[in-house]
């Protein structure tokens, strides 16, 4: 049965108290100006501000990711990519303060190109071949190898103009990634998360607002569905988890940004319960780290869903917020990211009773298998707190 006040607030969530459906809000089915990919070389340490246990689909740093980038258009265009760090301050890793490597690539008219990310230490090395403006460069001159920070991360791809070098705001670009655990023998796979052009100029620079002028806004709320993780941590089966981001802070301060969400779970029953998270830019969380209840409540259920919501969250010392906001050290940030599930060699995919009683079989598979996909989203935009300014990524060396 569902209950009134249940129902009442997953109106108020998906509501989001913001502004109506019209808003400039990212469109995850469109070609885009700008993407967000993953790069997940595997061994994310946990979340220091909640003890979690850190990346279970892939435990160690044994995976490659492959991020695939298309220029859509029949001319040239400039990738301005940087490999933001996402590694929290651990003794594996030391903090990297959300750092990012910078490098351009060129790409002629119709051409897709992939980065090729693999670890190497605290972080990872990118293969990448881009084109060059002159044949008489050589047959390898196109070729980049970049060192970078992030062992995890996101990689940000903004198109831009190849005879400027100015940061663009036209939707020219697609893409999507990989990420391959050569030792368990696993691999996942999910769209970029895409944002669109605004309806205003772009001033050309690497400081990119999400104000629906230069970037499209980001949305109030996220969701999705999830198959139910495996009842104990020790139990063979389905595990599950989310890769979350921000992207609304300053490269390499050493405040990093600070994310809150709240957010609500159901079961195929209808029956839920609430739960709140909290990570620094990049977080790659189990379900059941951000609440017991995934096991403990959702016991007898094959599926279900959440919604998360971005929540007003302090951070002491917020240089990014004095710049781009009303500097009193808090912010709502905006978040989004992608679902992650995976299936232990001769685990359980359904168990008996599922997905209800009298169901015999119990589908367990000899391999391994892994699967994710984007976080779906409403479709207003998310509100500043206060007298904030929109969120803002800051990359730029040069201001």
């Amino acid at each position: 049965m569902r209950k009134f006040s249940e129902f009442a607030l997953c109106l108020v969530l998906l509501a989001g108290l913001a502004p109506p459906a019209a808003a400039q809000n990212l469109d995850l089915d469109e070609l885009a100006a700008a993407l967000a990919l993953p790069i997940v070389t595997g061994g994310q340490a946990g979340n220091p501000i909640k003890n979690t246990t850190g990346d279970v689909v892939i435990p160690n740093p044994t995976a490659i990711t492959l991020a695939t980038v298309t220029n859509a258009r029949t001319s040239p265009l400039l990738l301005r990519v940087d490999a933001i760090s996402g590694d929290p301050a651990t003794p594996l890793v030391g903090g990297d303060t959300w750092q990012s490597d910078s490098f351009d690539c060129l790409l002629t008219g119709r051409e897709t190109t992939t980065f090729l990310i693999v670890p190497a230490g605290a972080g990872s090395i990118i293969y990448v071949e881009c084109s060059t403006p002159f044949a008489t460069d050589g047959p390898f001159a196109d070729n980049r190898i970049i060192g970078a920070k992030a062992a995890n991360g996101i990689l940000w791809v903004a198109a831009a103009d190849p005879s400027s070098g100015a940061s663009i705001s036209q939707d020219v670009m697609f893409g999507d990634a990989v990420v391959v655990d050569v030792v368990g023998g696993q691999a996942y796979s999910f769209g970029a998360v895409p944002f669109q052009a605004g309806q205003g100029a772009n001033d050309g620079n690497k400081i990119y607002r999400f104000d629906g002028n230069e970037y499209a806004r980001w949305p109030n709320v996220l969701a999705t569905n999830f198959i139910a993780p495996s009842a104990t941590a020790q139990q063979a089966g389905v595990r599950a988890e989310l890769i979350l981001f921000t992207l609304d802070g300053t490269a390499g301060n050493p405040t990093v940004p600070r994310v809150a969400v709240g957010g609500l779970a159901f079961d195929d029953d209808e029956n839920s319960f609430d739960f709140q998270h909290e990570f620094d830019c990049f977080d790659i969380v189990a379900l059941d780290d951000i609440s017991l209840n995934f096991r403990q409540a959702f016991l007898g259920s094959i599926s279900g869903h959440l919604q998360l919501v971005p929540q007003p969250v302090g951070t002491g010392n917020d240089v990014h917020d004095a710049a781009y906001g009303d500097g009193n050290d808090s912010r709502r940030r905006p978040v989004h990211g992608w679902l992650v599930q995976s299936l232990t060699p001769g685990g359980a995919a359904v168990l008996p009773g599922q997905p209800h009683a009298g169901q015999p079989n119990a589908f367990v598979s000899p391999d391994a298998a892994a699967w994710g996909r984007p976080l779906v989203q409403g479709r207003a935009a998310i509100l500043p707190f206060l007298n904030d300014e929109d969120p803002t990524l800051d990359v730029d060396p040069l201001l």
